[in-house]
């Protein structure tokens, strides 16, 4: 199962970055952790076991970098959002080389990782 389009033809403005990196994302009345599953300047797509619900406002904050945005998405155990300001180059840059430093696991590795930190059942 994919989230989104992969290939051409999607509305994707900004080219993605794969990511498994730890995440925190709050609404009005509650935070979660969740696992950062990729990236652009436009926005971002989360995996983890507490989602919010399509439409909520959410601040995310990702390493040291923060962001306002919507709820565009939900999939199974994964949700996108569109941030309100891209993010800054130098922003996104950080996040992708934190991406690169994990880049030694195999998918599986990561996958099972994801799951331990956020008791998801896979």
């Amino acid at each position: 199962m994919t989230f989104g389009k992969q290939g051409g033809g999607g509305r994707r403005g900004a080219p993605r970055e794969a990511a498994p990196l730890l995440a925190v994302y709050t609404t009005v009345t509650r935070s979660h952790e969740v696992v950062l599953v990729d990236v652009s300047s436009s926005g971002a797509r989360f995996r983890g076991p507490n989602l919010p619900e399509a439409g909520d406002e959410l601040f995310v904050s990702i390493e040291n970098i923060k962001a306002f945005g919507t709820v565009v998405r939900i999939e199974g155990h994964e949700f996108a959002m569109a941030f309100d300001q891209p993010l800054k180059s130098e922003d996104l840059v950080t996040l992708r080389n934190k991406v690169h430093q994990g880049a030694g696991f195999s998918p599986e590795e990561k996958a099972a990782i994801d799951g331990w930190v956020l008791g998801v059942d896979r």
